[in-house]
């Protein structure tokens, strides 16, 4: 394109009135060839001037961003996408020729709809240029593979521990076979009742671990899941029932916001009520001495909602960074595995699971697991 604009201008004064036209049309074909090749990107090309106003912008920034690109032309793109790392996107004015330097930034945006954009700029002769790409789906993939490497390493680790367990186990649990067998044989019926009694003792110390250890395992390895169309309130209330003691214990006072009707969701009641007890039972250790529980269950056109919000002692952002990891936990007989779980049978759900929290202010999760039936809704 460079080179067919210096070959006209080069000789554009030779040129009689007939091939000046000619020019003029090879030049439009030129223009609406290179329009319909950036049209059909599917990354958004957005061209700023040193002024910071909007030069270009194709159809898939429009898509993107939910701005009419024509009628941005023009306008100090500052005000159009506010929320964008502009300071660190955008050349300095009137020095786009000598800087060098590209930029890059990632954005979470929720309108026309949720998406993490990654903005990369590079400096132009007249401004900026910036290509705009939707990583969604990227950025969900690569969680996906970090969450499954987590689950995979904390199997693997369980399995071996397990293992090392269980061996010594067997051999306690052989050692006092043979004791009890042994200790039969004693003469005094006193002291064999007391030592036949402490074996048994014994003996059920090392099933409940054996119990433990299976449990702890089963836990880990991904059940399929049994769904059915239900409601998130049925495990909800179940959970609440089986924890009302430890409500009037901790003189918790509990409030839950129920709608008339709720949409259907597929949902495995068992696997549910397990997320909502870890949530709920987190809520009350964090409110040592009494507290407010409120539980708010909802629905939008695509998901019903479950918040669980508590007044407790709350968490800071490095805490919150890494709440779903395993092993993080505060708790001090805590495993660490809960969220890790509860977020996996979440996401098993085709669902979403948020925290908000704030040190001293308590903290909220929500739970979200589509509706059966996505109602349609018109944008105006």
């Amino acid at each position: 394109m460079r080179d067919f604009f210096n070959k006209v201008a080069e000789h554009i004064d030779k040129l009689d009135a007939e091939g000046q036209r000619k020019q003029y049309r090879l030049l439009v074909e030129e223009l609406s060839f290179y329009e319909s090749v950036f049209r059909s990107l599917r990354e958004g090309v957005l061209v700023v001037d040193a002024a910071g106003n909007t030069v270009y912008a194709n159809e898939a920034v429009a898509r993107l961003t939910g701005f009419d690109g024509a009628k941005a032309k023009g306008r100090p793109v500052r005000h159009l996408l506010p929320d964008w790392d502009w300071d660190n996107l955008l050349a300095p004015s009137g020095e786009g020729r000598g800087w060098t330097r590209q930029a890059s930034c990632e954005l979470e945006v929720t309108y026309p709809e949720h998406r993490i954009l990654e903005i990369q700029s590079t400096p132009s002769a007249n401004g900026t240029v910036l290509l705009v790409r939707d990583v969604t789906l990227a950025r969900a993939r690569e969680e996906s593979a970090r969450e499954t490497s987590r689950t995979d390493a904390v199997r693997d680790l369980a399995a071996g521990v397990a293992h090392e367990i269980g061996n010594p186990l067997n051999a306690i649990s052989l050692n006092l076979q043979l004791l009890a067998r042994e200790f039969r044989r004693e003469p005094d019926e006193d002291r064999r009742a007391r030592l036949l009694h402490d074996i048994a003792t014994s003996q059920n110390e090392v099933k409940r671990l054996e119990g433990i250890i299976k449990g702890f395992l089963s836990a880990l390895r991904p059940a399929k899941l049994n769904l059915v169309p239900g409601s998130l309130v049925d495990p909800l209330t179940d959970t609440l029932d089986a924890l009302k003691a430890q409500f009037e214990d901790r003189r918790i006072q509990t409030q839950l916001n129920l709608p008339s009707a709720l949409p259907t969701v597929l949902v495995d009641r068992a696997q549910m009520e397990q997320v909502f007890f870890n949530l709920i039972k987190n809520a009350l250790e964090a409110m040592k001495d009494g507290g407010d529980l409120d539980i708010e269950v909802g629905a939008d056109d695509r998901d019903v909602h479950v918040v669980i919000r508590d007044n407790g002692s709350g968490m800071d952002a490095a805490t919150l960074a890494h709440i779903f990891e395993p092993y993080q936990t505060s708790k001090e007989q805590g495993s660490g595995l809960g969220l890790m779980l509860s977020r996996r049978i979440v996401h098993a759900h085709g669902g979403e699971i948020d925290v908000e929290s704030k040190p001293g202010a308590g903290t909220a999760f929500t739970v979200r697991i589509p509706r059966l039936e996505k109602r349609v809704r018109r944008l105006k």
